[in-house]
């Protein structure tokens, strides 16, 4: 069945507009009543709502498969966007609404919808250029999210464990497991198996894994399709620290002959 629109407009789940505080009580939809009460303090000097950790999870549970479309030039009207995604014709239900004017969050409701629509990393809506980043509870509109999707591959995976509990266990060791490939659901490549994973590339990750215990159990290897690059100072994707234009306005050119760094460590000798 196609995708519709949400109902409520809006991106929050159970909360009609125009409904006080003491109604909501009240009338039991409120689920203030499953947390410890808030408390108001000072935190870095500044008056504060102090919530926890447990509650900001809780809120950002429903976000699990949101994204964000940034517009970084011209931008459509949000009917427009809303058009794009409706003529996806995705699985499950979706609402597109406006952060700022260059910037619109699109929450999903669906793991393969998400998968389908994160993959494309950009698109075109009405001719204006969107790119896709995925939201996270402390998106910010200045900084690039460094979470995306990556194939992980477990070279010569033993045949007993082609199973999705496990392969989703796998995945887990390094992000939020999305999907299997389809030679691996189907046992037709059964030299490899790879998981879709969404991960954050700014974080180290192993190049081998322990799977069971010390008997039974064995180092598994870990491969991982080359990401795109992450600076972690401009927080963008797309080109490292050391090539940051703003770190690097003016980029050093060395003499022909000079020996760096790296000529000294190949050819094991220094300038004379």
């Amino acid at each position: 069945m196609a995708a519709s629109r949400l109902h409520d407009p809006d991106f929050l789940d159970g909360i009609s507009q125009f409904r006080s505080f003491r109604d909501q009580v009240l009338s039991g939809t409120s689920s203030m009543s499953s947390f410890s009460p808030f408390k108001v303090s000072f935190c870095h000097g500044l008056p504060a709502l102090l919530i926890s950790d447990e509650e900001l999870n809780s809120l950002a549970a429903p976000f699990e498969l949101a994204l964000v479309g940034k517009f970084p030039g011209s931008h459509p009207s949000l009917e427009s966007i809303r058009n794009f995604f409706f003529n996806l014709k995705l699985n499950g239900e979706f609402s597109v609404t406006v952060v700022n004017k260059n910037n619109v969050l699109i929450k999903l409701r669906n793991d393969l919808d998400y998968y389908r629509v994160f993959t494309h990393r950009s698109y075109f809506v009405n001719n204006c250029y969107m790119k896709l980043v995925k939201w996270s509870p402390h998106f910010d509109v200045c900084v690039e999210s460094p979470i995306i999707l990556i194939w992980i591959s477990f070279p010569n995976l033993r045949p007993h464990l082609f199973s999705s509990r496990i392969l989703q266990g796998l995945g887990f060791i390094f992000g939020r497991p999305l999907k299997i490939d389809n030679a691996t659901a189907n046992g037709t490549r059964p030299s490899v198996a790879c998981v879709l994973v969404d991960l954050d590339i700014t974080k180290r990750y192993p190049d081998q894994v322990w799977l069971g215990f010390e008997t039974l159990g064995y180092a598994q290897n870990v491969e991982m399709e080359v990401s795109p690059l992450y600076c972690g100072h401009y927080k963008a994707l797309g080109h490292s620290k050391a090539d940051c234009i703003v770190l690097h306005p003016h980029p050093v050119v060395v003499p022909a002959h000079a020996c760096d760094w790296f000529s000294f460590r190949t050819c094991g000798s220094s300038c004379g």
